[in-house]
């Protein structure tokens, strides 16, 4: 369903209406928890699952690139992401290379960390605190190309519903329809609890059976991922 018919839903489920539980502007209380719920499912299904779930809505791929300075290993990402998935580095022949994250062990020891970032070269390592990204060696000119030379891919949340989205009421939210009615009950469920009480323990309850079936769904859509690995007992005769 669409966005329109998704908040009319989410006002059926809690007996209420855009006075009540507005929901016109992104700032809206109504509005704020609708994308919680969202986000809420999308977090459910990316750990029940271990795949990143991206967002058609976005309307751009999950990846980014920065441009590199001769000899520096210090950088900002701007994008807001939530996990790296993989960070390459441009090499002067205009070939992609992969760079491993820190380990913990070495991590710890930030002598050596803060040395080896220190010296020059072609960067096979990286750290992050925050948003702030280091490599290791830092890059130079003589072995990257700086231009747009680091190449990252990471997950984020999912799509935050606009007030622009609102008034247009074409949006259709990037999880699968059939689950459309589960976000308007979990949207509506802070609304109850404050204002109808009584609604609240069926609604919690058709909540937890609609997202063990949504997970469940989802997993199902990902036959080739293995999460366990079984080894086949080997017959020697």
């Amino acid at each position: 369903m669409n966005i329109t018919n998704l908040i009319k839903r989410m006002h059926f489920e809690g007996n209420s209406d855009d006075t009540s539980y507005p929901t016109v502007l992104a700032t809206d209380i109504g509005t704020i928890n609708l994308n919680a719920a969202i986000e809420e499912l999308v977090a459910k299904i990316e750990e029940i699952t271990d795949i990143p779930f991206d967002d058609i809505n976005h309307g751009n791929i999950a990846e980014g690139t920065i441009d590199l300075s001769e000899g520096i290993s210090k950088y900002t990402i701007a994008d807001k992401f939530r996990h790296i998935l993989e960070m390459k580095v441009k090499d002067v022949n205009g070939y992609y290379a992969l760079v491993d994250p820190v380990s913990q062990q070495e991590e710890g020891n930030s002598i050596i960390v803060e040395s080896d970032e220190a010296l020059t070269g072609m960067p096979d390592k990286y750290r992050m605190v925050g948003s702030t990204l280091f490599l290791r060696p830092a890059p130079i000119a003589e072995y990257v190309t700086l231009t747009a030379g680091l190449l990252f891919k990471y997950t984020r949340t999912s799509y935050q519903v606009l007030a622009v989205d609102i008034a247009l009421g074409t949006l259709v939210i990037g999880i699968d329809s059939v689950y459309h009615p589960l976000i308007a009950k979990m949207g509506a469920l802070p609304y109850c609890k404050l204002y109808k009480p009584e609604r609240v323990p069926q609604m919690e309850r058709d909540i937890m059976i609609l997202t063990k079936d949504c997970l469940n769904f989802y997993v199902k859509r990902l036959k080739n991922k293995h999460r366990i690995i079984t080894l086949k007992k080997i017959n020697y005769i």
